[in-house]
This record gives structure tokens, sequence and C-alpha cells, in this order.
């Protein structure tokens, strides 16, 4: 039988990286084989990011490319999972009707019986559906790194901010079991994985609708003595629900790295407000006040922010450069406010000019940057632990890692030495995005051209997968 081949591309955050490392299981349990060629695939998927409308334009884009060699080719299968399935699945049905799949977030693991079912009756196949269970089981072979993998812990999200699609296509907030997540980080571990990170859109409220409603540093606890773990992260905690106990398990437990991503979104109470948010831009402060007294004050604090959001003043700008200044975050990721219809905010008037939003998100971001190029210039000369990822992207003669912060430190060394394990260098040297550093008895490594911050730094290990491009 001739091999099959899937080209599959993924868009947006962490929780897509993993949904499609799901359904690339499925698809190598099935026969299919992966390419990285569009042209070559009997099988494409895409899946699919609402949170920004370029990231749906992208896939708009793609779908109308191959619509003209469907019909060229009818036998080629064209899926769409993931956030645009769930948000425009009857626009998809009546735009782009040479489409096979439809799938929505929660239905990705159900991949393989659906193309079973279109071979078997050869008609399309549609299901987004905001309730029932989320089948995650993977094939732990099927990941885009060696050594380090996501995890989820929850899905979908109760918090209903303006300007968020995320529950009009996850769903309401459901917790896996510390059985089945423990379980999925063993069989990780057992195959050469050393650092999880926990995933949820509000990892901090994990456990409320579980029996005895734990919270996540009794998940923490639960998953630490994992044989062959090294480093837990866990991303993306909201502000209002994080607590002193988890803080606590940050501080007492070995292996959980010092790094929180707690999301401010803006300085402004006014816009906090208007954007449901649940928090004073106080409040926010006492919180890092908080995470720096009980895990130290090295713990790195990343947020991300939004500018103009519907009524934005610059005086309500002005205290979300302040926020950025005086909170001197490890990283921040800056985005102009975008309308995106099935929200609450779509109905606002998007007031703010568009060279108003490109000119605040510069200064917001110049702002960042000598934030993170202050704080990683007073690291030259200090000597750090790193878990080696693998060759740098920027410069393949190079290995790069990160430390437990989520620093990336780029260094000379041997990939088939070093990939995969923790060791330590003097940092020699900084940029805003990243260190430079050397092992003990090599020559110091400085930096060349010196990088910007981006208004999106590449989401940690969110490369090119095997069976996948990431977008």
């Amino acid at each position: 039988m001739a091999t099959r081949r899937y080209y599959l591309e993924t868009f947006g955050c962490q929780m897509n990286v993993l949904d499609s490392e799901i359904a690339a299981g499925q698809l190598r349990q099935l026969g299919w084989e992966p390419t990285d060629e569009r042209e070559q695939a009997e099988l494409v998927l895409f899946n699919t990011c609402s949170v920004r409308e370029k990231a749906e334009h992208k896939v708009w884009s793609r779908l109308g490319e191959l619509a003209r060699r469907k019909r060229r080719n009818p036998d080629l299968l064209v899926g769409v999972l993931g956030c645009m399935a769930q948000n425009h699945k009857e626009k998809l049905r009546r735009r782009a009707p040479h489409v096979d799949l439809i799938l929505g977030p929660r239905q990705i693991g159900e991949l393989g019986a659906a193309l079973e079912r279109i071979e078997r009756e050869r008609a399309p196949v549609v299901h987004a559906d905001l309730t029932g269970p989320v089948d995650l089981r993977r094939d732990i072979a099927v990941r885009g790194a060696r050594h380090t993998a996501y995890v989820t812990v929850m899905y979908g999200c109760d918090f209903r901010c303006t300007y968020c699609i995320v529950p009009s296509t996850r769903g309401r907030e459901d917790s896996r079991p510390i059985a089945e997540i423990r379980e999925e980080i063993e069989r990780l571990c057992g195959d050469g994985v050393k650092e999880v990170t926990l995933l949820g859109q509000t990892v901090d409220g994990w456990g409320k609708r579980l029996p005895g409603r734990p919270h996540l540093g009794h998940l923490l606890e639960a998953v630490h003595d994992v044989d062959g773990l090294e480093r837990l992260r866990f991303v993306t905690s909201h502000p209002s629900l994080m607590r002193e106990p988890i803080l606590r398990a940050v501080a007492d437990l070995p292996k959980v790295c010092e790094y929180l991503h707690i999301p401010a979104q803006s300085g402004s109470d006014r816009i906090l407000k208007a954007m449901r948010r649940g928090y004073t831009a106080a409040r926010y402060r006492e919180i890092c006040a908080m995470a720096r007294e009980i895990v130290g004050p090295d713990v790195a604090i990343a947020s991300d922010f939004i500018v103009g959001f519907p009524g934005e003043s610059e005086q309500d700008f002005e205290a979300t450069l302040e926020l950025v200044r005086s909170l001197r975050f490890s990283q921040a990721f800056i985005f102009k406010f975008s309308p995106r219809p099935h929200t609450p905010a779509w109905t606002l008037e998007d007031d703010v000019p568009e060279a108003v939003k490109r000119e605040r998100n510069q200064r917001l971001l110049a702002a960042q940057q000598q934030v993170q190029t202050e704080l990683h210039r007073a690291l030259v000369g200090s000597r750090t632990e790193i878990l080696v990822e693998g060759r740098s992207s920027h410069d393949p003669g190079k290995l790069t890692g990160r430390t437990r912060h989520n620093k990336i430190v780029i260094f000379e060394g041997e990939a088939d030495r070093y990939e995969g394990q923790l060791v330590e260098l003097e940092i020699t040297d900084a940029s805003p995005l990243a260190l430079y550093g050397r092992l003990p008895g090599r020559p110091p490594l400085h930096a060349g051209s010196r990088q910007s911050v981006r208004a999106r730094p590449e989401p940690a290990r969110a490369r090119p997968l095997p069976m996948a491009r990431v977008r």
C-alpha cells in the first residue's frame, strides 16, 4: 500500500501546538506520514486560531489556494481544526465547500475516527461542539521536542473578558484529574522528557470542579516526584486566581521553576473594568509583590498587554507604561487591540485610531526592551543552569537552552553531547531577548547584532514540529 502523506500547519498558542501533537499521533496510528510540502500531501490540515484576525486571514488564503487544487484532484482531503472550526463552522461550509473536515478544539481527539468516516461515507464531517468531554489521549512519541513537553491539565475558560474569544471556542472550564495528568507525565519522562509545562487557559484555577476542590499547588506536589522529571512549569495564570498556596508550592518544590506568566493586560483601572478582568492595577501589584516575597525577589514574572482597547485615553496608556516600568517584567507580550466577533468588545466602538495603536505599541515595546536589557545585563558574569534544547534556530552553529527563569541562553557546544542535558554556564553577554554564555574552559560568546523585543516573541519551544508547521 502506498504511503499516505499529510501536511499539518498550526497557528496560535501552546494549546494549539499540543492539540496538533495529539492530532498527529492519531494520524500516525492510521499509517499517515508527515510532509513539510503541502503540494505533496493527500491530506492538508490547518489547526487554527481566532484570537487574532491576521491568523484567520492566512487560513482563508490557504483555503482559497486549495480550492483550485481540489478541482484538479478531487481525492485531496482538506480539514480545518481548532478555533476557526468552532467559531466559523457555518461560514466555512458556505465560503469553502471544498473542506472535507471541520473539527472544533474539543473534538480534535476524534480526528482519526472522522477521517475513517469520510473515507467510508464519502461525505464531509462537521463536528464543532462546546459540550461534552475532551479526549486528550496522545501518542507520546509524537511531539515537537525530545526533552521538553506540554501537558494539558485543564480545558476551556469560565472568565468572560470582553476582548477574548476563548470561551466561545473552547467552552467552559474543565480540569483533568491528578492521576490522569501524572500518568501522562510518567510516560513522557519515561521517553526522555526532562521538562514539562502544564497548560491551561487559567491554569491557576485548576481543580475547582474536581472532588475535594484541589488547587494547583496540590497538582504540582502530586507530580513533582515523577522519575526523570527535572523541571516543571505552568502557564497561563489569571491574576484573580493566583493564591498564596500556589506560590508556596513554587517556592518549596525544587523542580518547579521560578517563572510566572500572569497577564495584566492594562495598568488602567478604567480599562481593566471595561475588559472585565476582575481586579485593579493596585491588586495586580499586590499579587506581584506577594510572588516576590514568597518565591523570592528574583522570580521571573511575565505579562501580556493590549494597547488601543476601546476608550483607552493617553492617561490610561500612561498608567500601563508606568506599570511596565515599575514592575520590571522578565517578558511582556504586547498586542494591539483587534475586535473579534462573538466577544462583548465586538459591539464597542473601535475608537482608538490605528496610528495611535501602532505608536502606543512601539512605546510600550521600547519600555519593555529597556527593562529586559537592564535585567539581562545585570546577569553578565553570573553562572546559571540551563536545559539545552538543541541548535539555535538563528545560528545552527550554536546551541540554545533555557534557564529556570525562562531566559534563552545561546552558547557554543556539541549538540550530540549536550542536547537534553542540564549544564551550568557563565553568562558573558546579553541582548534584550537572549543571554550569551560559555561552558567552562571555552572562550566567551558575545551577542552579534542586537536583537530587539518583538511584539509577540515565539512561545517557548513552539518550534516547527516534525509533523507540523507552527505559525
